[in-house]
């Protein structure tokens, strides 16, 4: 694919992304700090951001006092000044949630489910829809889209990753009906029933750029995201953007053979909930019924045997991830319970120290966490929309 410049429309919308970034980073900048940190001319900056406060999407929020000449303005983001909606279909769940313009959730619904099929999905998204345009009213006109995150291949190791006694009786017909997830007509249907545009990306893309855009700290520029929910899969992210590959599976860290096969071939079998699932089965013990459960001795010690197996099992490819990446970060997001996540961070920890002689990065929870999946997925349409992403500059690369 050739590259070949920019026009100068395509750098003025960077220019404006730009500014809008860092206006969401530094609340209440003056357009002077916006000259120093980003070497645009005064005019451009003035230009850009009178242009933004005319579109609502800047609030000027008071004055910087103590400067000779006219004092200059406090810019920040204007909160109702657009809305991201998401909706994130997994295997076990369908939520919806609501961003303002600044990132703040302004509504977040949860349904559960087991592997939903077409008519199940499409009834709670449209619960959902109802429900968030009803909070809206009238300003249902500023939302920017709707992203969809969701898994890739729902309708594929059935065997291992449905856990619902009444679904394993007949997992031919379940995938079947799952085979629907393969083609995009889902998100046709969001289009059509909202009549916004529909951004779609697998739930792992999605929680990296819910880091990327609302990360309340200065975001990593170079970072593996782990996502693990039903299954599991992954994003890399380089200088700050989703980096895809050839085919637009880089990250696919769930479709990496497990070290050992104990808990399932691939990866995305041995490291999900599903795998959790199916030890405490195996040891005849009940999912914990409330969060303070998990803290019970019996499941502490069932966590860490889990835990350590699982490290084992994945350790070798993220070596291999560390090794060939060289990332700031691993951050693991998704929906494991938070003492099994910690545990788990603390045996990745210790079992990666073996098997690198590479300075190891810092693993971490990411700051999204649980809601990771349906936040990235209400992120998609503002990311897209007002993120400074590198490929704007470039005439030839209009598609990712």
């Amino acid at each position: 694919m050739k590259s070949s410049g920019s026009t100068s429309e395509q750098s003025r919308v960077y220019n404006e992304r730009i500014i809008l970034h860092l206006v969401r980073q530094f609340p209440e900048i003056s357009r002077v700090s916006i000259a120093e940190r980003t070497g645009l001319s005064a005019q451009t900056i003035s230009v850009i951001t009178s242009s933004l406060l005319e579109r609502q999407l800047l609030t000027i929020t008071g004055k910087v006092k103590g400067r000779r000449g006219q004092p200059s303005i406090k810019l920040s983001i204007n909160h109702k000044g657009a809305y991201g909606l998401g909706i994130n279909v997994d295997r076990d769940h369908i939520s919806a949630a609501l961003l303002d313009f600044s990132g703040a959730c302004v509504l977040q619904l949860e349904r559960m489910v087991s592997f939903p099929s077409e008519h199940l999905a499409k009834g709670i998204a449209q619960e959902l829809i109802e429900e968030v345009k009803t909070t809206l009213g009238s300003e249902w006109s500023r939302v920017e889209g709707i992203g969809l995150a969701r898994p890739d291949y729902m309708d594929s190791w059935l065997e291992t990753l449905v856990t619902d006694s009444e679904q394993r009786e007949n997992l031919a017909e379940l995938k079947a009906a799952l085979e629907y997830w393969q083609s995009d007509a889902f998100e046709t249907w969001l289009t059509e029933l909202t009549g916004v545009t529909c951004f779609c990306e697998n739930d792992a893309v999605a929680a990296a750029t819910s880091e990327l855009l609302l990360a309340s700290d200065s975001p990593k520029r170079h970072f593996f995201y782990l996502f693990v929910s039903t299954a599991c899969g992954g994003s890399l992210v380089a200088n700050g953007e989703c980096y895809f590959g050839a085919h637009g599976k880089a990250g696919s860290f769930g479709l990496i053979p497990t070290a050992t096969g104990k808990h399932g071939k691939w990866i995305l079998e041995a490291l999900s909930l599903s795998s959790l699932r199916r030890f405490f089965m195996a040891n005849q013990v009940a999912w914990p019924a409330t969060e303070d459960a998990w803290q019970q001795a019996q499941y502490t010690m069932l966590i860490d045997q889990w835990t350590q197996d699982v490290a084992v099992e994945v350790t070798p490819a993220l070596a291999s991830v560390i090794a060939l990446y060289d990332p700031e970060a691993v951050l693991i997001g998704g929906r494991l319970p938070a003492p099994v996540l910690s545990a788990l961070i603390s045996a990745m920890e210790n079992t990666l120290s073996s098997h690198s002689m590479l300075p190891l990065p810092a693993i971490r929870v990411a700051q999204t966490g649980y809601t990771a999946g349906v936040l990235g997925a209400a992120v998609l349409p503002l990311y897209e929309t007002f993120a400074p992403q590198q490929n704007l500059l470039l005439l030839s690369s209009k598609e990712r």
